[in-house]
């Protein structure tokens, strides 16, 4: 017979499945419109995120409420609360990429510069899809209790933060072969807080990486440097 706490972790465990899906979904859609040199996104794709962000925060906000329920109701065992703790860290690493996403959309749409981000797009198509990779793999090392693709996460960050700043770096020579400064320096700025937010996905991928290790080991690996693998 199932009981009370199962059929709870069960529909928190649907719920979350639902989440990071949505969110990568999000992640998709926002790879296509980074590929396109035009400013300008359909009228159709702009309602299809926006649709996705309002079941995002609907997600995000019952995932609140059941873990913080399970906790104070069902008493859960040490493992199963140190999996609720690290859930609990992931849905909110989650919920700011989906914010993330947004704002790059947002952002996407205010660059007047075709020329130079026509320049940048094939290295920034690289670095979006890295992004990508890196916020899946750290889903699937929390859904699958794999420590390992886990660890490779917080190693991985490290190569993603030098693509980054790599990218930057491209960028910025380019303003070194235009001529229209006022439209560029607009460009620029807009094009920096993408490079800036596709870096803090990074980050929230390796926040959910160090969470699902708490919830396999039981060791908490945030703000330590990984010098080797703790497994």
């Amino acid at each position: 017979m199932t009981t009370n706490k199962e059929t709870t972790f069960k529909k928190i465990n649907k719920e979350f499945l639902k989440l990071s899906n949505l969110t990568l979904e999000q992640l998709e859609i926002l790879n296509k419109i980074l590929e396109q040199k035009e400013p300008n996104i359909s009228a159709v794709v702009l309602k299809k995120l926006e649709k996705n962000e309002k079941n995002i925060n609907k997600l995000d906000l019952k995932l609140d409420d059941h873990i913080i329920k399970t906790i104070v109701l069902y008493k859960p065992m040490a493992s199963e609360l140190r999996h609720l703790f690290a859930l609990y860290r992931i849905v909110q690493n989650i919920e700011r990429i989906a914010d993330r996403v947004i704002k790059m959309v947002h952002l996407k749409q205010k660059i007047n510069d075709i020329e130079l981000y026509a320049k940048i797009t094939p290295k920034l198509n690289i670095v979006v899809k890295q992004t990508i990779a890196m916020v899946n793999s750290a889903i699937i090392s929390f859904k699958k209790n794999d420590k390992e693709t886990a660890f490779s996460i917080l190693k991985e960050e490290l190569i993603f933060d030098d693509l980054n700043r790599h990218l930057l770096k491209t960028a910025v020579k380019e303003i070194e072969r235009q001529t229209d400064i006022q439209t560029l320096l607009l460009s620029m700025a807009d094009l920096r807080s993408i490079i800036s937010s596709l870096d803090r996905i990074g980050d929230h991928a390796k926040n959910i990486a160090e969470a699902s290790l708490y919830s396999l080991i039981g060791k908490n690996l945030m703000h330590q440097q990984i010098d080797e693998n703790p497994l």
